[in-house]
Order: C-alpha cells, then structure tokens, then sequence
C-alpha cells in the first residue's frame, strides 16, 4: 500500500483551514482549485459551484451564538461541567476524522 502524506490531503488541509477559521488560506484555495488542468473553471461549472459553496459555508460558522454566550458565561463562572474523558475522546476522533482520506 502507497505511502500518503496526510497534511497534503486536500481535505485535510481543507477542514483545518476551516477548523481554523483561516479566511484567506480558504480563499486561496477556492482561487487555486478554480483552474483545473489550465483551463479555468468557468468551463467547469462543477468545480466552481462546489468551490463558491465551500467559500461560503466557510463564511458563515454552522454554530448557535446565543448557546455559545451560554456556554462562555458558564465557564467563567465555573458551573459548566468538564469531563476530562469527554473531552479526549472528541479530541481523537476529531484527529481520527480528519486523518481519513477523502471519499468521492
């Protein structure tokens, strides 16, 4: 079986950009993905739609403000319960996600 750099998996560089909400790597990016073999990707209106999209979901963050003021508020205040295994577990699976090759 053939050895694969996982930090040079597009997903993998793709989700942590995003993880890290590093605007500008994810638009360089979408500007580097929108030409494919030369040819830009106005002729592959594929490629474009799937780039726009990730651009813009990227933009918008799929999270609750208000839970997360709650949850902000309850940590300074120490009432929100930490749970050391909890936090491990999600920890390596997130590592064990974004360690796995893209699907098609």
């Amino acid at each position: 079986m053939p050895s694969v750099e996982l930090s040079k998996l597009p997903s993998v560089s793709a989700a942590r950009a995003v993880a890290a909400g590093d605007r500008a790597q994810i638009e360089a990016r979408s500007r580097s993905s929108a030409v494919v073999s030369g040819t830009p990707a106005s002729t592959s209106g594929i490629s474009l739609e799937v780039t726009t999209a990730s651009v813009s979901d990227a933009a918008t963050p799929p999270v609750d403000a208000e839970r997360v003021a709650l949850i902000r508020a309850a940590l300074q205040d120490g009432s929100y319960p930490l749970v050391p295994t909890k936090i491990a577990d999600a920890m390596i699976a997130a590592q064990v996600t974004l360690s796995l090759p893209e699907r098609s």
